[in-house]
């Protein structure tokens, strides 16, 4: 594979901000059904970092690809937000160009980088040495009651939860969605409870956890957990699931009827980088 001419810049060294890299992102992945201000949500939801985001320039002085790192000081891996090249300038190993090139800028600094991938995607990171450490899916049901809840009513509360996890996101980007957007739910009389926020026209349940018990219980209480929460919603609002496990006797008993379906399924997909895990260091080029 030959690579076209492509000069790699972090981000923080161009003239671009990262909310101006919202008209690639909409090029790469489509602006279609993306609310207001998505983009600038994102990178705030992520932790973006410009000094250790890379932008791929072709001939020309627009970028033709870009890959977003977030900086999360209560983790101890870096965290790709995204990885995007213009349709007409793939094949050609800028995306290839831009992970090397953010592994050697984080080498001693986190131990560890992990993309999110989708199962096509699966051969490309393993090329590039990363290895599949866990799948899991997103899933998405509607909701059906006659009104939605007011999130003011709900004050978000701290990630840890009581009970079994049965789904999640991360610490990290729940402590950074904005107050006014989330909402902890107690569900069950206090048997379950979750974490939500809004996204556009959806909510997004980003931890889901419910008491302890013999599977059979906790995936009758998982059902009813779930059953209550989108009675909490006006009917036909989109609800998704975020981080279900893809093998788990949980995920397959809700995947069993037609409530839930998966909108999404994504591979951690990882590779080590350097020994250090010194949070503070700066990243070289």
């Amino acid at each position: 594979m030959s690579l076209a001419p492509c000069r790699l810049a972090r981000v923080c060294d161009t003239d671009l901000s990262l909310p101006a890299l919202q008209p690639l992102a909409e090029a790469v992945f489509g602006a279609e059904g993306r609310a207001p201000g998505w983009f600038v949500r994102k990178l705030a939801r992520e932790a973006v970092d410009p000094r250790r985001s890379f932008l791929a320039f072709g001939t020309g002085d627009a970028p033709i690809g870009y890959l977003l790192i977030g900086d999360d000081p209560d983790e101890h891996i870096a965290h790709s937000a995204a990885l995007g090249v213009l349709l007409a300038e793939r094949g050609r190993g800028v995306g290839s160009a831009l992970v090397e090139r953010a592994v050697t800028a984080l080498h001693g600094a986190v131990p560890v980088l992990q993309f999110l991938s989708e199962p096509p995607l699966r051969g490309f990171y393993e090329r590039l040495g990363f290895v599949a450490a866990r799948a899991s899916h997103t899933l998405q049901s509607a909701a059906t009651g006659p009104r939605s809840l007011d999130l003011r009513e709900h004050p978000p509360t701290a990630w840890a939860l009581p009970g079994q996890a049965i789904a999640g996101w991360r610490a990290g980007t729940w402590s950074r969605t904005p107050s006014e957007q989330a909402a902890t739910l107690s569900l069950l009389g206090g048997a379950a409870s979750a974490h939500l926020s809004r996204e556009g026209r959806a909510f997004l349940v980003q931890r889901l956890c419910v008491a302890d018990g013999p599977s059979t219980t906790i995936v009758a209480r998982t059902h009813a957990a779930l059953d209550e929460l989108r009675g909490c919603f006006v009917r036909g609002t989109a609800i998704l699931l975020y981080g279900c496990e893809a093998v788990s006797c949980v995920t397959a008993s809700l995947l069993h009827g037609d409530t839930w379906r998966v909108v999404q399924t994504a591979l951690e997909m990882r590779r080590a980088i350097g020994e250090g895990v010194d949070k503070q260091a700066q990243p070289t080029a």
